[in-house]
């Protein structure tokens, strides 16, 4: 997760916006980058929707991440237990609902990939 640029005692996912001539995914590759400093190949597509709008999210699995990143300055990166994100994600259900909500959707889909890499599927 990382520190919002507005509230740096709050954690948030990195996210952006479409620029012309590029995808979600590409969002997500130069955003992580960008905001965190990682880099990763996109994995699963999470749908979620917020008060008035709906977003999309995507695990990324982590290649990489470096020390010295663009937005070092105005944000913090901390890498958090999936327990201790939910505990993140509880102290903020008021304010960013959609924390908790997307925690959840991912953890559901490493859980059956899980299950499908343990059955042989």
């Amino acid at each position: 997760m990382i520190s919002s640029r507005k509230d740096p005692s709050r954690w948030i996912f990195p996210k952006g916006t479409i620029e012309p001539d590029e995808g979600p995914q590409q969002v997500v590759l130069r955003e992580t980058e960008e905001e965190a400093g990682v880099t990763g190949s996109v994995q699963e597509r999470l749908h979620y929707e917020t008060v008035g709008k709906q977003q999309t999210m995507f695990l990324l699995q982590v290649h990489s991440h470096v020390e010295n990143w663009l937005e070092e300055r105005e944000r913090s990166r901390r890498w958090m237990s999936v327990e201790e994100a939910f505990l993140v994600a509880k102290q903020m259900r008021e304010s960013r609902p959609e924390i908790h909500d997307v925690l959840e959707a991912a953890v559901d889909v490493l859980d059956k990939k899980l299950t499908r890499q343990d059955t042989g599927g």
